[in-house]
């Protein structure tokens, strides 16, 4: 108001660094021409930050074109020990579509999204982690539902633990999300999709109780909000993980291989599994595209396994 009166000087923002704007530049054309979501986007963005903090220093626009296939190989070489398969995938990816990207625009005269190794990955080749069922018990029970925080990561654990929901789609439900009267709520799911899923009983209660007496007055339509002002709800999944390693490491939870928001969804699939559920059931459960995604759960139920195992030559009968 001030400034709109001339009482103050006008805000001037400083002029975008040559990397700055790229980054604007390369977020804007993967949304409109590649449509890739917000969330989607957010994961890659970091990846080219670090690429370029790296590979171009000085930051100088002129720098882009210099990136040679020697400087990519060497990047991945130099990070790939740190990465685990997965993430290495991911990370190559991003890679390829940036520098995919810089020739497209004419920024670097080399098609350097080619020499970008390819980070094997097999299939079914890992087991999945998970907590067994009193852990899963005992890490909700030590939210302090006596706090405001704890109502909120007591609803937002529940949803991991009881819906098999992944760490982004907690972050993007929204209050328009829940159908108080047909007990569903919607889920933004992977690739764009949407699922209607029902709200059991303890989730819908545990929601209830954040609303009426632990979210903080806002506009923002979230359903979930930071408890410190800004009220606003969180940028990524990336926060609904830090919560749930927050309340493993409350109880003292060890010794897990991932301990994040997704250990959750593989503990409820174990679950299931070990209760009489199909593969075929536990797949749409957690609204899997590909039925390979469902199979990796059939190698923790050791004791169907064990029935199917031969007997060791010359070993007790």
């Amino acid at each position: 108001m001030l400034r709109e009166e001339g009482a103050i000087a006008p805000l001037v923002l400083p002029p975008l660094t040559p990397h700055e704007r790229i980054f604007k530049e390369f977020d804007a054309y993967l949304r409109s021409e590649r449509g890739l979501a917000p969330r989607s986007i957010v994961r890659h963005l970091p990846v080219i930050r670090r690429f370029l903090h790296e590979v171009c220093s000085g930051g100088a626009a002129g720098a882009l074109s210099k990136i040679s296939q020697e400087d990519v190989i060497r990047y991945v070489e130099r990070h790939a020990q740190d990465w685990s398969a997965g993430t290495g995938k991911a990370m190559c990816w991003s890679l390829r579509a940036f520098l995919r990207y810089l020739h497209h625009r004419g920024l670097n005269a080399r098609p350097l999204a080619d020499c970008v190794p390819s980070m094997r990955r097999w299939k079914l080749a890992t087991l999945p982690t998970y907590l067994p069922a009193v852990q899963v018990r005992k890490a909700l029970d030590g939210c302090d539902r006596e706090t405001v925080m704890g109502r909120r990561d007591y609803a937002i654990l529940l949803l991991l633990a009881k819906l098999g929901l992944r760490a982004d789609e907690v972050a993007t439900l929204t209050l328009d999300d829940i159908d108080w009267r047909a007990s569903e709520i919607l889920v933004r799911a992977k690739g764009r999709q949407r699922a209607r899923m029902p709200i059991p009983p303890d989730i819908g209660a545990a929601i209830v109780a954040y609303l009426r007496n632990g979210r903080p007055k806002s506009s923002c339509r979230r359903l979930f909000v930071r408890t410190l002002a800004p009220h606003v709800g969180f940028a990524s999944g990336c926060a609904i993980t830090m919560i749930a390693k927050a309340a493993l490491d409350r109880v003292g939870i060890e010794g897990c291989a991932h301990r994040g928001a997704h250990i959750f969804r593989h503990s409820l699939a174990t679950e299931l599994l070990r209760s009489g559920a199909t593969l075929s059931e536990i797949g749409q459960l957690l609204r899997h595209e590909n039925h390979d995604t469902t199979r990796i759960y059939a190698k923790v139920d050791i004791d169907a396994l064990r029935t199917l195992s031969l007997p060791w030559p010359g070993g007790v009968q």
